[in-house]
C-alpha cells in the first residue's frame, strides 16, 4: 500500500513539473528606454513634465505616450516599452520590433508623436481608421 501511495505521489510531482514546464513564459530582456522627470520655472510654479527617450532613437524627446509610424502603420508605447502592429486581422503588443522594420532605423522614419487625449488610451489601434487619415493627408 505505501508503494502504491509512492508512486502516485511521484507521479502527481512529476505532472505538475510538466505542466509548469510547458506553461512558463519566455524572458526577452530588452535595453529599457530612457524617462526623464524635467522641472520647468516659468512663472510662479515649478511644473514637472516627463520626457521619454526610446531605446531606438535616445537622443530624441518625446513628451506623450504614443508615437505612430505612418509609413509602417504601427505604434511605439513610451509608458510600457512596446511596439503595437497588426499581424494578419491580428494587433500585437510586442517588445520586439516588428518583423517589417527590423533593419530600418526608426529615428530617421517620419513619425508622429499622438495628443495628450490619447496618453490614457490602452488600445490605441482602435483609433487606427484616423491615424491611417494622418499620413494621407500630407501626400
Amino acid at each position: 500500500m505505501k508503494r502504491i501511495a509512492k508512486i502516485l505521489t511521484l507521479t502527481a510531482v512529476a505532472f505538475i513539473l510538466a505542466s509548469y514546464a510547458a506553461n512558463a513564459q519566455n524572458v526577452v530582456r530588452v535595453k529599457p528606454g530612457h524617462k526623464t522627470v524635467v522641472v520647468k520655472h516659468k512663472g510662479p510654479r515649478a511644473k514637472k513634465v516627463v520626457v521619454y527617450h526610446p531605446r531606438w532613437a535616445p537622443k530624441k524627446v518625446y513628451y506623450r505616450r504614443w508615437v505612430y509610424f505612418p509609413k509602417y502603420n504601427f505604434y511605439w508605447d513610451n509608458v510600457h516599452e512596446v511596439y503595437v502592429y497588426r499581424n494578419g486581422n491580428v494587433w500585437v503588443t510586442s517588445v520586439k520590433v516588428p518583423a517589417i522594420v527590423v533593419n530600418i532605423d526608426l529615428s530617421n522614419e517620419k513619425q508622429v508623436e499622438l495628443p495628450e487625449e490619447n496618453d490614457s488610451v490602452d488600445e490605441i489601434y482602435k483609433n487606427n481608421e484616423q491615424h491611417l487619415k494622418i499620413d494621407e493627408n500630407e501626400r
